[in-house]
């Protein structure tokens, strides 16, 4: 099989990057608050777990054998909800909800 090129991906949206940045940084506050922890999973509704799926193809497009692995982001898995606004589940089960990281808290 053919590797997916990216002119087969659906087109994106402003959405994607947004959801995309605060996912990652959701991740990077857990890492700083519990150093040597690994959150436990991302909570997401279908539409977000589409779209954070998508910003995996679309940056992987540049790195040949690079396949993102289906329901994870940064090795960690991706639950859908229909009850969910999205958030990060924390090591010790709480929950960080992704709209609190459109940006990086500052100190």
């Amino acid at each position: 099989m053919a590797a997916q090129n990216i002119v087969d991906l659906p087109p994106h949206h402003p959405g994607m990057a947004e959801l995309h940045r605060r996912v990652s940084n959701a991740f990077r506050v857990h890492w700083i608050k519990y150093p040597g922890t690994r959150p436990q999973k991302l909570v997401l509704t279908q539409k977000q777990a589409d779209d954070l799926r998508l910003t995996q193809l679309y940056g992987g497009v540049s790195m040949p054998g690079y396949a993102p692995e289906v329901g994870k982001f940064n090795d960690r898995p991706v639950e859908v909800s229909t009850t969910t606004a999205g958030v990060l589940v924390a090591h010790d089960g709480t929950e960080m909800p992704l709209a609190d990281y459109d940006k990086m808290p500052t100190a």
